[in-house]
């Protein structure tokens, strides 16, 4: 069975998801805007899916934003047919 895995960033609020979103699609790098999904806990209902390969730059671009590290979390999604794993994305 193909495993597809790929990362998901929470962010605290909306407004922060698309000034993130612009942020990263200004950078050239393949992000989207996403539902949150059920497993995971933020105060708002977005998150932003990307490669995680981009993991690093993405952080990067937000310390580089002056954006504070309590107002973002990273994870790794494994996606097996219709089931979804998360997990805390480690550096």
């Amino acid at each position: 069975m193909n495993i597809e895995k790929f990362l998901v960033i929470t962010i605290d609020s909306t407004h922060l998801v698309m000034k993130v979103e612009k942020l990263l699609l200004t950078s050239h790098l393949d992000v989207r805007v996403i539902p949150l999904p059920g497993e995971l806990k933020a105060s708002c209902g977005l998150s932003i899916r990307g490669h995680v390969e981009d993991a690093n730059n993405i952080l990067n671009i937000l310390k580089s934003n002056q954006i504070e590290d309590s107002l973002y979390s990273f994870y790794l999604c494994e996606k097996i047919g219709f089931k979804k794993n998360f997990f805390t994305f480690n550096f």
